[in-house]
């Protein structure tokens, strides 16, 4: 994949990052709970010097749990996360893989936060018998 492309669902805000992702992870603190509203957060690690952005995104700021801030992205008008900025990773951008025209060639390789997954929600390739994050 050379590029990931993206945006959100009234197609208002759309996102272009050049190259392969990072890495992709799936992370279930509580900011990435209540950002995507569901058990946790499915994203791409991507460098942020790559990402073009055309349409007017809202953003929301915030302290996460480890006490990193974190700038989320969304769409004003359909409210579809797109991509965060994190100052614990200030040269990337978190680009969210629901967002992505075609996501299938990422396969998330790390999980983050397991310690506080919900028991409904559990990704099935990772042991969270074992307690630690890749």
């Amino acid at each position: 994949m050379t590029a990931l492309t993206g945006g959100c669902a009234c197609g208002r805000v759309r996102f272009r990052a050049e190259g392969p992702a990072r890495f992709a992870f799936v992370c279930h603190c509580r900011a990435c709970r209540q950002l995507t509203g569901t058990g946790h957060a499915v994203q791409a690690a991507h460098s942020r010097d790559a990402l073009s952005v055309t349409g007017a995104p809202a953003a929301y700021t915030r302290d996460s749990d480890s006490g990193h801030r974190v700038t989320q992205h969304f769409c004003p008008d359909c409210g579809s996360p797109l991509y965060n900025f994190m100052t614990r990773g200030p040269g990337m951008v978190m680009i969210s893989l629901g967002a992505l025209d075609d996501a299938a060639d990422i396969v998330p390789d790390r999980v983050f936060h397991s310690e506080q997954a919900a028991d409904w929600d559990r990704v099935p390739w990772h042991d969270y018998t074992q307690g630690a994050d890749k």
